[in-house]
């Protein structure tokens, strides 16, 4: 999934992206993303 970032952003990767963020209890979602994003700018920023 996360090569597909490097690719034009599409409604797919979109739905994708939501569908497993929704399986994660809400209360942990925001922990979620920070960690996910902290791990592409350490690798590609």
């Amino acid at each position: 999934m996360l090569t597909e970032l490097l690719r034009p952003a599409s409604p797919e990767l979109a739905r994708r992206w939501l569908a497993a963020l929704l399986i994660v209890p809400e209360s942990e979602r925001a922990a979620i993303v920070d960690a996910v994003e902290k791990q592409i700018v350490d690798e590609f920023g």
